[in-house]
């Protein structure tokens, strides 16, 4: 049988939104506070959904320590504290990765999906 679980993590980070192809006025009047030249801060929730197949003597699809370690070493430790501007990168292995969703507030919501 196979099954997905979905495990929430959050981490602390910056970014700026700013179009090179504009000018810095029309940049600000597009993004207004978020144009900001220094970046401003977000505290991200992500979560990552993995598939597997349901061990039959554990019944676990993914040992939840295993997937903590590797959500640490591949999405919040290279991001947390970071400008995400200037920071680009992603590994996976064990279950295949599914699906990532960032909070980047309540209402603004990414998802990137895998689903070949």
């Amino acid at each position: 049988m196979t099954v997905r679980l979905a495990r929430r993590y959050g981490f602390s980070a910056s970014h700026r939104l700013h179009s090179p192809a504009l000018s810095d006025e029309e940049n600000r009047a597009l993004y207004g506070k978020c144009n900001n030249p220094h970046g401003h801060g977000h505290n991200y929730e992500v979560e990552v959904t993995v598939r597997g197949q349901v061990d039959e003597i554990t019944g676990r699809a993914i040992d939840i320590a295993a997937l903590d370690r590797l959500a640490e070493e591949q999405i919040l430790a290279p991001f947390r504290w970071r400008n995400l501007n200037a920071e680009e990168r992603f590994g996976s292995a064990g279950p295949r990765l599914e699906r990532v969703s960032i909070w980047e507030t309540e209402r603004n919501i990414c998802q990137v999906s895998d689903y070949a």
